[in-house]
């Protein structure tokens, strides 16, 4: 009896130590860096290029005089 409540804290702790590993490496895989540039309520936004849904550059500048509209999303996959 006194070995099986042995085996039971073994059991619990090796789980805790399973589940905390785990947080530890899912935080990793998603998480994210942050912004390095603070923007300013009402100032102009940093220039900026990427590439757009057809693999073309997309550079902020060049979109002068144009609305622009900037969605950042953060993704889970």
């Amino acid at each position: 009896m006194v070995g099986m409540k042995r085996w039971a804290w073994v059991l619990v702790v090796a789980g805790v130590v399973v589940i905390a590993v785990g947080g530890y490496v899912a935080k990793l895989m998603f998480a994210y860096p942050k912004a390095e540039v603070a923007v300013a309520h009402g100032s102009r936004a940093p220039d900026f290029t990427l590439m757009d849904a057809q693999g073309k550059p997309f550079t902020l500048s060049a979109q002068r005089g144009r609305r622009v509209v900037i969605n950042f999303y953060r993704g889970y996959w």
